[in-house]
């Protein structure tokens, strides 16, 4: 039992003890005993007069512990006791994420820029807070002013055998590769740098890293830096995985021409136009139309007429879109199905199967989870894709990934009436986690992370490769 000062019988602590405690729970809490931390904070909160620091750490020690409830209650507290300290409005709002009160912690966070207007901490989760509340301009206006604090964060593995130096761009989530779900955190040290201005890159001293990888994703915004990206690869004399120029190619207009190409590929001519010219032009016959730089079927429609173009143009924002002709690729039974692979290092892996009674297919928005006999079929597909698709369909995605020559990109696809590839996304920036409930997808527990090691076995194949 540890020793309290003045917690003997019918005593209380004085101010300096309750100073003392203080410290000596953080002794602990750095000596791995969160558990005696804890209650020394718990005894030392009771005392008269209340001190928001006591509270402030004991919610830090309960969030550690996992105890979410008691963690927001001495926040709470301890906001209410000093409305100025900054470590309480961080950690609050931190709990009121993770409770999924969104406008709540989004208020604890204004209130920590409040106090300090340069905070890191607060920006990066503001700018994570507005992109989930649908504020995209807000949530970059935010990470703007973080990166003009700093530009090269790491996540240094406890049990590092591998190093990543990843190259990326200011953007939503959408405008870089999301490696943390790529990679062992407890085995791989993941470095992130984005790209800024050429003055901040030349101040930077950088951590050593095993493999240079371009986590840069294709869109309008992202030319610059991919361009910047390809600079700064040969500026530090070292190889690069997923080339930024190779990248480049997986634009949709230039990627669908570049599959038209590939026998047994259907791969819909893409263009894109400006509002103007749509307004001039119109259309003939049933076309998807989306916003350029848009992602996850935001903002895209199938339109048939030339006034239903007009009135989606009425309601839709942005000056330049992508028109693709709409292809037909429902199957026999009825449903569309939407397959993502992945291919890692010219390796073809399936990620997952999307099946709906809609075309514009959305794993999360189908019927997935509450379809049995759905989730045997992706269960098949992960299992052996190529007994799936025909075999036209599959060595046509086989030169798809040799034509694009990149080390690590996703495909969102289909299988067309005639048995051939029915290509939607070529994009290196897919996302791929497993984060699905583990007792009803079990199944993508076993296939999943097949992608994983083998994104690690291209990294420690690029590590011993001489520089």
């Amino acid at each position: 039992m540890h020793d309290v000062p003045g917690s003997g019988a019918n005593q209380t602590f004085s101010h300096d003890d309750v100073r003392r405690a203080n410290q000596e729970a953080l002794r602990l809490r750095a000596l791995g005993d969160l558990r005696g931390a804890l209650a020394l904070l718990d005894v030392a909160s009771e005392q008269s007069p209340p001190i928001a620091e006591i509270f402030s750490n004991r919610g830090f020690i309960a969030a550690e512990l996992g105890e979410r409830e008691r963690a927001r209650s001495s926040y709470a507290r301890a906001v209410e006791l000093d409305p100025h300290l900054l470590a309480a409005r961080l950690g609050f709002g931190a709990e009121l994420y993770a409770a999924g009160d969104l406008e709540a912690a989004r208020s604890q966070y204004r209130l920590a820029l409040g106090i300090d207007e340069e905070n890191l901490v607060a920006h990066l989760a503001m700018y994570e807070l507005e992109q989930q509340l649908g504020n995209r301009s807000k949530a970059l206006a935010h990470q703007k002013r973080a990166l003009a604090i700093q530009q090269l964060f790491s996540s240094i593995a406890p049990k590092e055998r591998r190093r990543i130096l990843a190259l990326c761009a200011p953007g939503d989530w959408f405008a870089n590769t999301p490696l943390e779900y790529l990679v062992d955190r407890e085995t791989t040290t993941l470095h992130k740098l984005f790209l800024t201005t050429p003055e901040q890159l030349a101040a930077l001293r950088l951590p050593e890293y095993d493999a240079l990888f371009n986590a840069i994703g294709e869109s309008s915004e992202n030319v610059e830096m991919l361009l910047l990206a390809e600079l700064v690869a040969k500026m530090l004399g070292r190889p690069i995985l997923n080339d930024p120029l190779r990248v480049l190619e997986t634009n949709r207009v230039r990627c669908a021409r570049l599959a038209a190409r590939i026998a047994d590929c259907n791969a819909p001519e893409t263009v894109e136009r400006s509002r103007e010219a749509l307004q001039s032009e119109g259309i003939d016959r049933p076309t998807i139309v989306r916003p350029i730089d848009t992602h996850a079927g935001k903002g895209a429609r199938r339109v048939g007429t030339t006034a239903e173009l007009e009135s989606y143009l009425g309601e839709t924002t942005g000056e330049r879109f992508f028109l693709t002709p709409w292809v037909d690729y429902a199957s026999t039974d009825g449903f569309f199905r939407k397959y993502r692979l992945v291919a890692v290092n010219g390796e073809i892996f399936p990620y997952h199967l999307a099946i709906s009674s809609n075309w514009m297919v959305h794993y999360y928005s189908s019927e997935m989870k509450a379809e049995q006999w759905m989730r045997d079929e992706e269960r098949g597909f992960l299992e052996d894709w190529r007994g799936v698709f025909p075999p036209v369909a599959a060595t046509a995605l086989e030169r798809l990934v040799e034509s694009l020559g990149l080390e690590y990109v996703g495909f969102d696809c289909s299988i067309d009436r005639e048995g051939r590839l029915l290509l939607f996304e070529a994009d290196p920036a897919i996302i791929v986690h497993l984060t699905d409930d583990r007792e009803l997808f079990a199944y993508k527990y076993q296939h999943v992370p097949k992608i994983f090691r083998a994104f690690e076995r291209l990294i420690d194949r690029q590590h011993a490769r001489p520089a």
